[in-house]
């Protein structure tokens, strides 16, 4: 059975809260990509596949264990279905707890999902906020 946009955003998105990298990258083809039009610090602005994904995105993910920084959930959703039933776009807020308090961030993916598997995720995000975050651990 072939799942719809949303249903792979939802499936995505549980695995930041249970600090899943793995399950993460699960959800993305071989070759899927993941886009930053607005770029983040030490981060490639551009990854093809899940490999990259993972070489890029494993010391965030640490670090963010590390430093006690912890998503807790997801609010605000607004989930837009496309024309193109492979293209799906969700506004979010990510929600969570550092050591500093509790922290908002409001993201935009579009999602192309194709035979069950995420091939493109471009991640809208304030990545001045966010690169605070990382440096900052709070």
């Amino acid at each position: 059975m072939t799942k719809s946009p949303r249903e792979i955003w939802e499936h995505l998105v549980s695995h930041q809260v249970t600090r899943d990298l793995e399950g993460w990258l699960e959800c993305f083809a071989l070759d899927g990509v993941m886009q930053w039009p607005f770029r983040l610090k030490g981060v490639a602005a551009r990854l093809e596949g899940r490999q990259a994904i993972r070489a890029a995105l494993a010391p965030v993910w640490e670090r963010a264990t590390q430093t006690n920084r912890r998503i807790s959930g997801h609010e605000n959703v607004v989930f837009h279905q496309t024309t193109d039933p492979e293209v799906g776009i969700v506004e979010f807020d990510i929600v969570g707890e550092t050591p500093k308090g509790p922290f908002r961030q409001a993201v935009v993916y579009l999602l192309r999902v194709r035979d069950g598997r995420v091939v493109l995720l471009r991640e809208f995000v304030d990545t001045a906020a966010l690169n605070e975050l990382f440096q900052g651990g709070g």
